[in-house]
């Protein structure tokens, strides 16, 4: 053979060991760059006052994937009262944007409240993702199928068929964030006080929301976690909401927040079509004083004669709850 045609022969080959050779050497150079960060932000969570720990990480996947596999992961906030750990979740890392990072619960996670009473979460699939760039967030969610949160101290079971939230900072204010929301096939634990008539089965929930003086929610405070944010003036806008809950079906608007108390504070405006059957179904309600009772039933029968419609006014103040101004229930600390 001449030696020009033995050198079309090496050439290719010669090229073809160089880009397996290459794409060995960054495939494990991201793996322990991730590794290295992981460490990392578990030992700058340790100095801050948080808890963050690891049994240890398998990398999976070479060499078209990458999934570090991390074996008992558990998490505490420096002031969040809270505690999470789960025997596995799997990092997956997209090799041509490491920055891209997508978090995946291969086990039951355990909430632990600061009163040591568990709840666990659990899902036929829960993923979280996150992207940044320079250190900055671009876009953050969660999408779970058939998530149950159980808190076996409690009656009932917590069941969403389908959950899906996305996080990204919002361009038109420093410092907020955007939140779309969306539950559907939602299957309350227990009946909701004062609302008990609606049911259990909650059809949809979607909201876009954006929390303002978003930085704030992750400073916490000692026996305040949101202390922070509520002195910096933040607040959760609800830009859109909608929501299909037995009688109930609406779009509307809103804000909230908490109280020094811990209380939810806030109003919510819904422009109702059919109000009849809602204030009906919340003067049957087994918790609402006679007065409120004959107020919402004659205001519900005169509705439903009349046939117009309504715009809801709900707000929460002072540890009260009102629709259309009547108290409904006292409200206890939401946290």
């Amino acid at each position: 053979m001449s030696a020009p045609r033995r050198l079309w022969l090496i050439v290719p080959w010669s090229a073809f060991i160089v880009l397996v050779l290459a794409w060995v050497g960054y495939w494990h150079l991201v793996a322990g760059q991730a590794e290295q960060r992981l460490r990392n932000w578990a030992a700058e969570q340790t100095q801050s006052g948080a808890q963050a720990a690891f049994a240890r990480v398998t990398r999976r996947g070479f060499p078209v994937l990458m999934r570090l596999e991390i074996l008992d992961l558990s998490y505490a906030p420096a002031r969040g009262g809270w505690r999470a750990r789960t025997d596995r979740a799997d990092l997956n890392i997209e090799l041509l944007n490491p920055a891209h990072v997508i978090f995946a619960a291969a086990a039951p996670i355990e909430i632990t409240r600061g009163d040591d009473e568990a709840s666990v979460l659990d899902a036929d699939g829960l993923i979280a993702s996150l992207e940044s760039r320079d250190g900055t967030l671009v876009l953050a969610g969660v999408e779970a199928d058939r998530l149950t949160l159980d808190d076996p101290s409690k009656e009932g079971v917590l069941r969403i068929e389908k959950l899906v939230v996305n996080v990204r900072p919002d361009p038109r204010a420093a410092g907020d964030y955007q939140i779309a929301f969306e539950a559907t096939a939602m299957n309350l634990p227990r009946p909701v006080r004062s609302f008990e008539q609606f049911g259990l089965e909650v059809a949809a929930l979607r909201a876009a929301i954006v929390v303002t003086q978003g930085a704030d929610l992750l400073q916490g405070a000692p026996g305040d976690a949101l202390g922070p944010w509520r002195d910096a003036g933040g607040v959760l806008r609800f830009e859109a909401l909608a929501l299909a809950w037995g009688p109930l079906q609406a779009n509307g608007s809103g804000v909230g927040g908490v109280d020094a108390a811990h209380r939810l504070r806030g109003s919510l405006t819904l422009p109702i079509e059919h109000p009849g059957p809602i204030l009906s179904a919340l003067a049957n309600g087994p918790n609402v004083d006679a007065s409120t009772r004959r107020a919402l039933a004659l205001l519900g029968a005169g509705y439903a004669l009349s046939g117009d419609g309504l715009t809801l006014d709900a707000e929460a103040r002072d540890g009260v709850l009102r629709l259309e101004g009547l108290p409904v229930r006292n409200l206890p600390p939401a946290y």
